[in-house]
């Protein structure tokens, strides 16, 4: 008589299902964070610092930072206050409300940015063993869940 071999590390394909999303995230999060280390980046903050890059020369307010970032439940203020203790980024105070402050990346910001550039064929080397099909569908599909969440 043959046994059949149970997997009783799931309850069902969803639950293996976010469990392999989960573990994935968390490679690929190691993986990036690996890539800044020499460069005394955390991930949080070099996604802010894009973040500032792309609104440049205009200056962002918190709430803006954290409408466009990978892990909205980061600390924005503790990573701003790290980029600015390092003149990566200045903060102002607007004159009219004093609670609203706003952000914008320096110039020291900026080239460590293009410093960082020939590390994102690094970063996309990440997802090297998928073709575009490939890519377009985990998109898709990452995105229609991603799409009943929120």
């Amino acid at each position: 008589m043959e046994t059949q071999t149970v997997n009783t590390r799931y309850r069902n394909e969803r639950h293996r299902a976010v469990a392999n999303l989960l573990f994935t995230y968390n490679n690929i999060a190691s993986r990036l964070q690996k890539i800044l280390q020499p460069h005394n980046l955390t991930l949080q903050q070099f996604n802010v610092l894009r973040i500032l890059e792309r609104f440049h020369p205009e200056p962002v307010c918190n709430f803006a930072i954290r409408e466009q970032l990978l892990d909205s439940r980061s600390d924005i203020t503790r990573i701003v206050d790290r980029l600015i203790k390092e003149d990566l980024a200045i903060r102002k105070i607007c004159g009219e409300d004093r609670r609203k402050v706003s952000i914008t990346i320096t110039s020291k910001g900026l080239e460590l940015l293009d410093e960082l550039k020939p590390l994102h064929q690094d970063m996309d080397g990440i997802m090297d063993m998928l073709d575009g099909n490939e890519l377009e569908e985990l998109n898709r599909l990452l995105e229609k869940i991603r799409s009943q969440l929120t």
